[in-house]
């Protein structure tokens, strides 16, 4: 089980399953030793949509989403690590796309054709984050 779904399946168990309830994430991290990494942890759940920031300074609530994921990974924790599969999958693909947009903006350097070579960079950093997240 990756990191991600370890802290997930955390929050599942001290929230009990309910949405409404509150959980100290930064106290959470630094009790399963992952604090150094708590705004990249914070992001990734954040953005796959399984927990919300609650009220409180430092506190997050679980989605149904969320509840969802952290159940299936505690049925079959061998799933939840194929998610680093997808995203080496799409870390191939956007590389082999970069050295494309890469090609047209060689063929005409401009701030349009520079902006697709941007954005792949970014999309391969934020890959390279989850996957190294995961190992």
């Amino acid at each position: 089980m990756d990191v991600f779904h370890k802290v997930l399946t955390r929050i599942y168990e001290i929230s009990g399953g309910r949405e409404s309830q509150e959980v100290d994430f930064v106290g959470l991290l630094k009790e399963e030793g992952f604090f150094p990494s708590r705004d990249s942890i914070k992001n990734h759940l954040s953005t796959e949509g399984w927990i919300t920031d609650a009220v409180r300074p430092d506190h997050v609530k679980i989605t149904h989403w969320g509840m969802a994921e952290a159940k299936r990974a505690v049925a079959d924790p061998k799933a939840a690590d194929q998610g680093i599969e997808r995203h080496t999958n799409r870390l191939l693909a956007v590389a082999r796309d970069l050295s494309i947009v890469i090609g047209e903006f060689v063929a005409k350097p401009d701030k349009k054709t520079i902006k697709p070579v941007e954005e792949r960079f970014s999309e391969i950093e934020n890959l390279l984050s989850k996957i190294k997240g995961q190992l």
